[in-house]
């Protein structure tokens, strides 16, 4: 378990006291006495204060000599706790021995289980295969070793049998792999339970453990109380409960108290009132609150996501409480101050829940009562005297607390986080309404252009390219064309012989298009862009798909006849030859290429530079696989 305010820290040797109790005695003069626990041997042998040597016989037998179950044979392993004036605790580790109905017992200030566990296990290999002088060497060895430091390592050897254990880190967080309060706790507990346990430890309830087994009960009474880290339970705390102090169930005081159910029923203690029982044996946990629903309900998300994943035989469960623990308590240097006047540190309560999360202020404002939590005020009290005292502060709290700090600061600095995202969103929202804008913008003036020639018109070119497709006069000037056309301030100009060629020229691949896809205004790819169709010929539609050329509406202008020609003069080669590939046509490029004209600027727009006024391409024969009719060109139309 990790080490807390309540530790002690005037210790000079590795144990008090060492003793061995006889659970059975001779019947005294008075009949009407009760047999008690007889020490029958101790070391140092001049430790003569009688109010610690009772209390270790009377929690060394919890059971009493009538309750003793004589069919558990197991040797037992558990603890207790004795508390002195200052509140301060003194841990005492026991190996009970049915078979010889005695208890040895070691008495330390050091919280480290599996260290004097296992020294217990040593000193009874030695008594069990030694002499009573090597018993006596041993016992002297261990108290006059110098206390290890936090991973180092304690060896020990005695008549041919060696220890060697390593000291835990009681700075850092209890694991289910080194610490056998956590194991314990961890297989005996359901996650549902942990989390009820956690929200009325949280609270100061009454709590009762009770089961058989003296180890199991008192590992999960120990981890229970580890689960507020880095606060302390500051009230009773028994466990293991002696018959002869059974009343003290009873206390009006918040407890934390571990019951054998060879002492008391359990459902006598269901009967008490306001406590929770937890049933160890039968798994089962009874309470008269249901402080687990007054969590806050990240509190709640926090522990239910955490305990339902996996726990790895780390310290994984000790963290899940400890960011629970952060949640709620890690911003108390909020509450922080220093004095101008004495440059001491203060702590304001009411400046503290200000500056919380509303989410969060009515759970604390309930623990920051009246009277309050104790076990937070003296959490608070004990990091004022630290900061008052330049005292270093740097338990696993501490640095999670600080890493929460950092985040909130940077985000403090780069703005507020929610203003960000939402900065995000409108700036994203203004680019995708742009979009939006210029997409309808080209599809109005797509529907804009397709409305710019009026019914009669359309009638003039059809009538003109059917007297010109039955002409047999393949060399007369063309008929007069129509007026170019006019849109806003845009002059769109093209030659009048275009509209009615032979073949067709290029139109969208969209049947429902009532225009001809002159510009794209859209942002979709080159290669997304629909296919444009080139008329019928013997190998089905070309789309041209493999090719690097100029856009659809730049050979809209242009017969395809005179695009393969490769001996058509400079009258009818209105066109830009572009390369294929990183090749030019070698027949284009034979021939040389009038230059384009400048590009007229009207009104900041170009005008059409493929409109020459004084060329006009001779018209060519239809294809002999291809009869065009005027109902084939209305389709195209």
């Amino acid at each position: 378990m990790t080490t807390t305010s309540r530790h002690r820290s005037n210790i000079v040797t590795l144990f008090d006291v060492f003793t061995e109790i006889a659970g059975a005695c001779g019947v005294t003069g008075d009949t009407n006495s009760s047999p008690s626990p007889l020490i029958l041997q101790k070391y140092p042998e001049d430790f003569n204060d009688e109010s610690i040597l009772k209390s270790i016989r009377q929690f060394a037998f919890p059971l009493g000599f009538s309750s003793n179950d004589s069919s558990d044979l197991a040797v037992q392993l558990f603890s207790f706790v004795l508390t002195d004036a200052n509140s301060q605790l003194t841990f005492g580790y026991c190996r009970f021995t049915p078979r010889t109905n005695t208890v040895i017992c070691l008495l330390s200030g050091y919280a480290w289980t599996s260290v004097f566990y296992k020294l217990l296990n040593h000193i009874s290999v030695v008594m069990n295969n030694g002499t009573q002088e090597d018993i006596d060497l041993l016992l002297t060895r261990i108290y006059h070793t110098d206390a290890p430091g936090a991973g180092e390592h304690l060896r020990l050897e005695s008549i041919g049998q060696s220890l060697d254990v390593e000291i835990p880190d009681l700075t850092r967080l209890p694991t289910l792999k080194d610490d056998k309060f956590m194991l314990e706790f961890y297989n005996a507990v359901t996650p549902r339970q942990m989390m009820s346990i956690y929200a009325s430890l949280l609270r100061e309830r009454r709590i009762i453990f009770t089961g058989r087994k003296l180890g199991q009960l008192s590992s999960c009474v120990y981890a229970a109380a580890t689960l507020l880290y880095p606060m302390a339970w500051q009230s009773l705390f028994i466990p293991v409960l002696p018959s002869d102090l059974l009343d003290m169930i009873m206390a009006p005081m918040p407890f934390i108290i571990g019951v054998p159910k060879q002492i008391n029923d359990p459902t006598t203690l269901k009967d008490i009132g306001d406590v929770m029982v937890i049933d160890l044996d039968d798994r089962s946990l009874q309470g008269a609150h249901d402080d687990f629903a007054t969590l806050p309900s990240e509190v709640q998300s926090s522990l239910k996501n955490s305990l339902k994943s996996n726990i790895d035989m780390g310290d994984a469960l000790s963290r899940v409480f400890l960011k629970a623990n952060l949640v709620l308590f890690g911003g108390y240097r909020a509450g922080l101050s220093r004095s101008e006047d004495t440059q001491v540190v203060v702590w304001d309560k009411e400046r503290f829940l200000a500056d919380q999360r509303p989410s969060l202020h009515q759970f604390l404002s309930s623990l920051l009562g009246a009277e309050g939590v104790q076990y937070l005020e003296r959490f608070i009290d004990e990091r004022l005297k630290a900061l008052n005292a330049g005292s270093p502060i740097n338990d696993e709290f501490e640095k999670e607390a600080n890493m929460m700090d950092s985040k909130r600061s940077q985000q403090l600095a780069s703005g507020d986080v929610i203003e960000q995202a939402l900065s995000a969103v409108r700036e994203n929202a203004t680019d995708v309404i742009g979009a939006l804008k210029d997409k309808v913008r080209s599809i109005e003036i797509r529907d804009r252009i397709g409305r710019l020639t009026p019914k009669e018109m359309r009638r003039t070119k059809e009538s003109i390219c059917r007297k010109r497709s039955k002409s047999a006069k393949r060399d007369e000037p063309p008929a007069v064309g129509v007026e170019p056309l006019s849109f806003e301030n845009i002059q769109w100009r093209t030659e009048h012989d275009s509209q009615c060629s032979s073949t067709p020229s290029v139109v969208s691949s969209n049947p429902e298009s009532t225009s001809f896809d002159l510009i794209d205004f859209g942002d979709t790819p080159t290669k997304e862009r629909p296919k444009t169709v080139i008329g019928n010929n013997g190998s089905g539609l070309d789309d041209f798909s493999d090719l690097i050329a100029a856009p659809s509406f730049l050979t809209s202008f242009v017969p395809s006849s005179d695009r393969f020609n490769h001996q058509s003069t400079p009258q009818n080669r209105m066109y830009p030859v572009l390369p294929v590939n990183g090749q030019r046509n070698p027949f284009i490029a034979s021939v040389p290429v009038a230059p384009l004209p400048s590009l007229p600027v009207q009104n900041g727009l170009y005008s059409n530079p493929f409109y020459t006024t004084g060329a006009a391409p001779p018209p060519m024969p239809p294809r002999p696989d291809q009869k065009m009719n005027a109902q084939q060109w209305e389709r195209f139309e």
